[in-house]
């Protein structure tokens, strides 16, 4: 499980993603795309480093969806509630994890 460490937490808000990066008048040239693209990324990377107190479920979330993708590339037939279930339903001592 993915606990919140106090001495790395930001109490600050994280910044929000610049207006000129959300305009919907879409964009000409790759460049501005890529840009763009950087520009979201940078915000989400500041929204992660700040830890939330909700971001070890978010991090659960997206470990959960990746799991999925990996499964479905392998060609197995697990979704991601099969998944979850398999996890936390499993009997908890050592060497029980799901296979």
């Amino acid at each position: 499980m993915i606990r919140l460490d106090p001495a790395t937490a930001n109490p600050a808000p994280p910044p929000a993603v610049p207006a000129w990066a959300l305009a919907a008048d879409g964009v000409l040239h790759d460049a501005d795309a890529a840009f763009r693209a950087g520009a979201a990324l940078a915000s989400l990377d500041s929204l992660a480093r700040a830890q939330p107190a909700w971001a070890g479920a978010w991090r659960q979330r997206l470990a959960l969806r990746c799991a999925a993708a990996s499964m479905r590339l392998a060609g197995r037939a697990e979704d991601e509630a099969a998944l979850r279930d398999a996890w936390q339903l499993c009997p908890a001592g050592p060497g029980s994890a799901p296979a």
